[in-house]
């Protein structure tokens, strides 16, 4: 009866490749399913993700190795992967595994252009278990197609140009009130608004705030004055939709070490934190307030060392060993014992292959500890490199940076930096809410 039905599967049926739902928001997950295969048989199916660049075309992707059953069928998450970009049971595998294809230029990192446009991966299914290479001229037997949105139906975008200020305001359609939120990301610089977006299609009025490489804004991190992040949260904190319980911010990398410094500094409006990469002390660059400069600790680019790792790159993790110097009383650490009402979200990848962030993160922690202050969590990922970001775009193990003007080792792996993405987003998601807001989603992660 089986060799029957497999005669049937062979001939009486086409092969089929379908993703469900076809639209859908980014961080939602899909089901991928195949169809009309012989039984058993040994498949692969491929995702694949294009953007256009400077420098040409950017392709990303990856492919998962799979056996059908009996009835000729895959169905993703149930069925495992044997090989390929990922193995095992990852329901979103062929979105965590995504990476540059071969002869891409190291250091590309997918970057969100237009943030009303969805990103669109194209799957593919192969009879056989293919390779890489093989796939890249390989005939597909069917075709489907996912539309990921970077930005519910159901939130506006408004820009910012209001005093000092720039950016983009991502606001819930309705009255509200919301839960308020700054956002800021790392040293690339410019404006950035896909987490800010993802954040408001969760319920949370977010204000992607650029901090240079930006309009009329500084060329640089060079002195900036840390008042215009005071005045970023002045501003958010006005704003009629947003609750009156406090400001959240959430940054990575240096946009981390911004928000810390701004709660430390002006902690009143500021009631949750979310240093993600971030470090507890100024570095790299001075900040002014008042006009005058802040204690930093200087960034030693003889500590730049090509890496061992990744032919081709570098890597600045010595250039910050200056902090491991640093004393609990010097004027370049964050005062965090000054907002004992601000609740701290510290997120990091033991991996980081930038700077020693989970270390930086345990240093806070102590230092609220010693002040008798217990208002602070760690999300510690294992495999995990320096950027991190919203789940299911191409995670980065190594990018191009602009500050050192090379490709720089972020560290991790992609499916170790993709899965932590994954699972520290919602808890990301119920910590703003419930330290911003009504705390309907729980203060617990």
């Amino acid at each position: 009866m089986s060799a029957v039905r497999s005669f049937i599967t062979r001939v009486g049926m086409p092969k089929l490749l379908t993703v469900t739902p076809t639209s859908s928001l980014l961080d939602s997950k899909v089901a991928i399913r195949a169809t009309g295969l012989e039984a058993n048989s040994r498949v692969t199916i491929r995702s694949v993700l294009e953007q256009e660049t400077k420098t040409g075309l950017a392709k990303y992707e990856a492919h998962g190795h799979y056996i059908a059953d009996d009835r000729g069928v895959v169905s993703l998450p149930d069925q495992i992967s044997l090989g390929g970009t990922y193995t095992g049971t990852e329901a979103m595998g062929l979105f965590l595994s995504i990476q540059p294809s071969l002869g891409q230029r190291l250091g590309n990192r997918f970057v969100v252009k237009d943030i009303r446009n969805p990103m669109v991966v194209n799957l593919s299914l192969y009879c056989g278990h293919l390779n890489m290479e093989t796939l890249q001229t390989a005939e597909p037997e069917a075709t489907a197609t996912a539309q990921k949105w970077y930005m519910s139906k159901d939130v506006e975008k408004i820009p910012v140009h209001s005093g000092s200020l720039r950016g983009s305001l991502f606001k819930p359609t309705g009255p509200g009130p919301f839960p308020g939120v700054i956002d800021m990301h790392g040293s690339v610089g410019g404006l950035i608004e896909i987490r800010a977006a993802m954040l408001a299609s969760h319920g949370l009025a977010s204000y992607a705030l650029p901090y240079f490489n930006y309009g009329d804004l500084p060329s640089h991190m060079w002195n900036l004055e840390l008042e215009y992040f005071k005045e970023a949260v002045d501003w958010m904190a006005d704003q009629p939709f947003v609750r009156p319980e406090g400001i959240g911010m959430v940054g990575i990398s240096t946009g981390g070490q911004n928000a810390l410094a701004t709660v430390s500094h002006f902690p009143e409006k500021v009631k949750a934190v979310v240093s993600i990469s971030g470090c507890h002390v100024q570095n790299i660059f001075p900040m002014t307030l008042k006009g005058q400069p802040l204690p930093f600790v200087e960034f030693d680019s003889a500590g730049i060392e090509p890496s061992e790792k990744i032919d081709g790159a570098k890597e600045t993790f010595d250039s910050y060993k200056g902090i491991y110097d640093v004393k609990e009383n010097d004027d370049s650490v964050f005062k965090l014992e000054n907002a004992p009402n601000c609740h701290f979200l510290f997120i990091c990848g033991e991996d980081d292959a930038v700077w020693d962030s989970c270390h930086y993160a345990q240093e806070a922690m102590h230092r609220l500890a010693r002040h008798g202050c217990h208002n602070y969590q760690l999300l510690s990922y294992p495999n995990t490199g320096h950027l991190m970001d919203v789940p299911y775009i191409p995670a980065s193990t190594v990018a191009y940076s602009p500050f050192i003007r090379c490709p720089l080792n972020q560290g991790g792996t992609v499916v170790g930096t993709a899965k932590a993405t994954e699972d520290y987003w919602p808890k990301i998601i119920r910590f703003l809410h419930a330290h911003c807001g009504r705390g309907n989603y729980g203060s617990k992660l």
